[in-house]
């Protein structure tokens, strides 16, 4: 299999993961170019129009104090004003739609930060029981637990882990030193983005204060729409999405597994969608 064209949902590119490709700087530009943000203030459908009568009515009323301390707090705060139950839905938060905030204020360290995308499990192809797994490859933690706690890119890291993308196979592969212990078909990893990012929307905070004390302006709605394979695969190539492992071992058979999550660094979010539009502030505002 291939890697899927651009416009496709299921697209594959025709390269490895590992490759390093000398190109010229003209076709960098246009490969990687995020895509243009227009303004746009018309609602396009029910479900957008519901969300900008409800964001309108919250950024119109200033700060608000934060609903949590710490790094969440901005997205915790806008779902509760929207609304929005804390949900693992595998869906979108409002009506479809996936929600995800952010400080304006945020400095370059916190911009990159990773974001939740999605929960998806590998179909593991090591032989080992999930127990035999965290035993064998993880660590004990300073509880005393066997552990398996890591963050996986396209750089190997400390304990031999890295993601590779094979477009032969069509899979994303997770490798321990050279040997794959488990996969993702490009297929699975569309059909996951489209479930869970058909439609996003990105809101911009004004943030002042800091812990308890924390308070938002929500600003800005960006709205994009139609979520590429292809572009999360050239964002893992790149190091900007990255899978964190997360589970330990509860008794010698029993693994508690808080789910393998994809994550993408905050400033490339956008840059998994074809369609992103400026909807606030409106235009002329």
């Amino acid at each position: 299999m291939i890697r899927p064209s651009a416009d496709s949902a299921s697209a594959v590119r025709m390269r490895p993961c590992s490759a390093i490709i000398v190109v010229s700087a003209v076709v960098v530009c246009l490969m990687f170019m995020p895509p243009a943000i227009r303004a746009d203030d018309r609602p396009i459908n029910a479900a957008q129009a519901e969300f900008l009568r409800r964001f309108d009515r919250i950024s119109a009323a200033g700060y608000v104090p934060t609903g949590r301390p710490g790094d969440t707090g901005v997205g915790y705060t806008l779902e509760t004003l929207l609304g929005v139950p804390e949900n693992n839905d595998p869906g979108g938060d409002f009506l479809g739609i996936e929600v995800k905030a952010w400080r304006m204020t945020d400095g370059r360290n916190d911009r990159q930060r990773p974001m939740n995308l999605f929960l998806r499990e590998p179909v593991w192809i090591d032989g080992l029981t999930a127990a035999e797994r965290v035993r064998r490859r993880g660590y004990i933690d300073e509880q005393g637990r066997a552990a398996w706690y890591q963050t996986v890119s396209c750089r190997e890291n400390t304990h031999g882990l890295r993601l590779s993308c094979d477009d032969r196979a069509g899979c994303l592969l997770l490798l321990d030193d050279a040997d794959a212990v488990g996969f993702w078909t490009y297929d699975v990893l569309a059909r996951r983005l489209a479930e869970k990012h058909r439609c996003a929307v990105f809101v911009g905070a004004r943030s002042r204060g800091r812990g308890r004390g924390e308070a938002f302006h929500y600003r800005t709605v960006d709205w994009c729409e139609k979520p590429s394979v292809t572009r999360l695969l050239d964002l893992v190539d790149q190091g900007d999405i990255v899978v964190e492992l997360r589970m330990h071992a509860v008794s010698d058979t029993r693994v508690r597994n808080h789910g393998t999550a994809f994550r993408v660094r905050r400033h490339r979010l956008t840059d998994l969608y074809e369609s992103v539009v400026r909807l606030r502030p409106a235009a002329g505002q």
